[in-house]
C-alpha cells in the first residue's frame, strides 16, 4: 500500500471496516469475458480480492485525507481571438468546399488531430467556437498534454479533455461551442482530434468565458414522492447538504460481486459511498438474469451497512430478439404509447386492454417488465434500502430503443406514476440521465439530473454540467456515468462540484481476476479521488 501522511481527518470503527471486508469477500470468483459487453462497461460473473482485509480492532481508527483540494486563482479579462486553421496547423489546406472563411479550411479523419497553439493574457476561463461542417462526427477537444500512443495503436494526447462536439449531417461551415475551458496565462496547446468521421474545419474562436456559478448548485431536498420512506427523505436531505461542497464517490458493479468495490478497497483503504447494479438482472433474456437474487444480497447488505444503493436500467427490450441497443432488437418503441392511464391498472386490466385492441403488444410487454422490476425494488424496501434509480440511459444520444423522445416522456411518466402510484415504492429517488433536454419529462418527475460522460481523461465534465440548466430547475447534477474517475482538483477548478459519480465498471476497470487495469483511472488518480476531503466515501456517509 502507499505510505500515507496524512493532514485532515475522518474517523470510522474498524468493527464496521471488518464487516465490509467480510461482505467484499462474499461469492467472490473469477471474472469471465466471454460474453458480449454491454454499453456502460462490461463483465459478466466475479472477481477476488486481492489483499487480506485489516484486523480487527474495537476502538475507532483514524482514516485520514492524504489530498486536500488545490486552491485556484481566476483573473477575469476580456479576450476574443479567431484562429484560421488552414493557418496555425500543420494540417493540409483544402478549398473545394464552399462558405469558408479565409484562404481554406482543414479536414481530419477518425484519430486524425489539429493542433494550434493559443496564446492567452490570464488564467481563467474560456469559450471556444469551432467552425466546421461534419457528417456523422465527433471531435474531441483537448487542452495540453503529452502525446501518446494510444491502446489502439493511433497517437493522440494525455491533456485535459473539455468534451465531444458530435454532428451529423452539417452541410455548412456551422459555429459550436463549447464553455468552460480552463487555459493558464501564456501559450496553451489545443488539440482537435476526430474520434469518429470525417470533420472539415474552418477556424476556431477563444473567448473570455465563464465556468459553473454558486447559483448552480440548487437542489431540492424533498423527493418527488410525497409518501417517501423516512430513509429517503434523509437520504435526499443528506445528499442536499453535499451538494456544492463535496462529491459521493459512486462504484458501478458486475451483476451479481462486488468486484470493483474490492479492487479499489484494495488500493485505497477506501469505499465509495454508492454501489450501484443494473436492473437487467431482472429480466431473463439478460446474461445477468442469474445474479438476481445474489444482487438482492449485495444491495441488502450495502445498505446495511450505511452505503447507498443505486441501480441503473440497461433494458433488454421485451421482445423475441431481445436486446438494449437498437440495431440488435426488432421491439418497435414506436407503437407503445396509448391514450388510456394504466400506470395504476392491474395486470390483470391491462391483459385485458391487451386482449381488446385497446393496448399494442409493446406496450403490455413493457408492463409486463415493469412489473418484475418493481418486485426486485419492492424486495429492498421491505429491507429498508433506499435506492438511486436511474433507467433508461442516454435515450436522447441515440442507439437505444428508446432512442424515441415522446415516447421516452410517455414511458418515464408512466414508470414513476406506476412504481410509486401502484407498487408504493416509497424507497426511490428519481434519477434522469436521458441525454437531450428533448427526453426531459419535467422536474416533477425526476429527483436528480445525470450526465454520462465518456471521458478518457479526469476532466470535471463542466461543460455539461452547465447543459443542465437549460431543462431543469431545483434538481441536483450527477455524473451517472464515467470512463475515468473526476479529479477533485479539475472539478474545484471548474467548480463542477458533480452530486456524485458512477465510474465504469467491468473490463474498463479491472481485469478477469479483480485487478484494476489502469486502463482509463491510474492507481494515482484512485487513489487521490478516494483519499480526497473533497470526495465522499462509505465512511462518511450521515445517514
Amino acid at each position: 500500500m502507499i505510505e500515507k501522511s496524512y493532514t485532515n481527518k475522518k474517523s470510522i470503527k474498524l468493527a464496521a471496516v471488518t464487516a465490509l471486508a467480510c461482505f467484499l469477500l462474499t461469492g467472490c470468483t473469477r471474472i469471465g469475458y466471454d460474453t458480449p459487453p454491454i454499453a456502460d462497461g462490461t463483465g459478466t460473473s466475479s472477481a477476488i480480492i486481492t489483499e487480506e482485509p485489516p484486523k480487527t480492532e474495537e476502538e475507532d481508527k483514524s482514516i485520514p485525507d492524504k489530498y486536500q483540494v488545490k486552491e485556484v486563482n481566476i483573473n477575469e479579462e476580456s479576450f476574443s481571438e479567431t484562429f484560421q486553421l488552414e493557418e496555425v496547423c500543420d494540417n493540409e489546406r483544402h478549398t473545394y468546399l464552399m462558405g469558408y472563411e479565409g484562404t481554406g479550411y482543414i479536414q481530419i479523419d477518425t484519430h486524425e488531430y489539429a493542433a494550434l497553439t493559443v496564446h492567452v493574457p490570464s488564467t481563467q476561463y474560456y469559450k471556444l467556437t469551432l467552425y466546421m461542417c461534419a457528417f456523422d462526427t465527433g471531435v474531441n477537444v483537448i487542452v495540453g498534454g503529452n502525446r501518446i500512443v494510444s491502446e489502439e495503436g493511433y497517437e493522440t494526447f494525455d491533456g485535459v479533455s473539455k468534451g465531444v462536439i458530435y454532428q451529423k449531417d452539417v452541410t455548412a461551415f456551422t459555429p459550436f461551442t463549447i464553455e468552460g475551458i480552463y487555459l493558464k496565462k501564456g501559450d496553451n496547446t489545443i488539440i482537435l482530434q476526430s474520434v469518429s468521421g470525417m470533420a472539415y474545419m474552418d477556424m476556431v474562436k477563444i473567448e473570455n468565458g465563464r465556468s459553473v456559478s454558486n447559483g448552480f448548485y440548487i437542489m431540492s431536498n424533498a423527493p418527488i414522492n410525497p409518501n417517501a420512506s423516512n430513509k429517503t427523505v434523509k437520504a435526499m436531505g443528506m445528499l442536499s447538504e453535499f451538494y456544492g461542497k463535496k462529491t459521493l464517490a459512486g462504484q458501478k458493479v458486475t451483476a451479481g460481486t462486488n468486484a470493483e468495490i474490492a479492487a479499489i478497497y484494495n488500493l485505497t483503504d477506501r469505499l465509495p459511498a454508492i454501489r450501484q447494479g443494473d436492473l437487467s438482472c431482472t429480466q431473463e433474456k439478460s446474461p445477468d438474469y442469474g445474479e438476481r437474487e445474489k444482487e438482492l444480497e449485495l444491495a441488502k447488505e450495502w445498505s446495511k451497512m450505511g452505503g447507498l444503493a443505486a441501480y441503473g436500467w440497461n433494458w433488454y427490450a421485451p421482445s423475441d430478439k431481445s436486446h438494449y441497443l437498437s440495431l440488435l432488437t426488432d421491439f418497435d418503441f414506436s407503437k407503445v404509447q396509448t391514450n388510456i392511464d394504466i400506470s395504476e391498472a392491474s395486470m390483470d386490466t391491462i391483459e385485458a386492454l391487451y386482449g381488446s385492441g385497446d393496448i399494442s403488444r409493446e406496450c403490455y410487454r413493457l408492463m409486463q417488465d415493469l412489473d418484475n422490476a418493481a418486485a426486485f425494488l419492492k424486495e429492498l424496501q421491505e429491507e429498508n434500502v433506499t435506492v438511486l434509480f436511474s433507467p433508461l440511459p442516454d435515450g436522447g444520444k441515440g442507439g437505444y430503443w428508446w432512442s424515441n423522445a415522446e415516447c421516452f416522456r410517455w414511458l418515464w411518466k408512466t414508470m414513476v406514476n406506476r412504481f410509486n402510484g401502484f407498487y408504493g415504492l416509497n424507497n426511490l429517488i428519481w434519477v434522469w440521465n436521458g441525454g437531450s433536454g428533448d427526453y426531459y419529462p419535467g422536474d416533477e418527475y425526476v429527483d436528480i439530473v445525470g450526465e454520462n460522460i465518456y471521458n478518457t481523461t479526469g476532466d470535471s465534465g463542466n461543460g455539461r454540467f452547465m447543459g443542465t440548466i437549460y431543462y431543469k430547475s431545483s434538481r441536483a447534477a450527477a455524473m451517472t456515468h464515467c470512463l475515468t474517475a473526476p479529479d477533485p482538483d479539475i472539478m474545484a477548478q471548474d467548480n463542477a462540484l458533480w452530486l456524485y459519480f458512477a465510474l465504469d465498471k467491468g473490463d474498463c476497470l479491472i481485469d478477469a481476476d479483480g485487478r484494476l487495469t489502469g486502463k482509463y483511472s491510474s492507481d494515482e488518480l484512485l487513489d487521490k479521488v478516494y483519499n480526497n476531503e473533497g470526495v465522499v466515501t462509505l465512511d462518511e456517509l450521515k445517514f
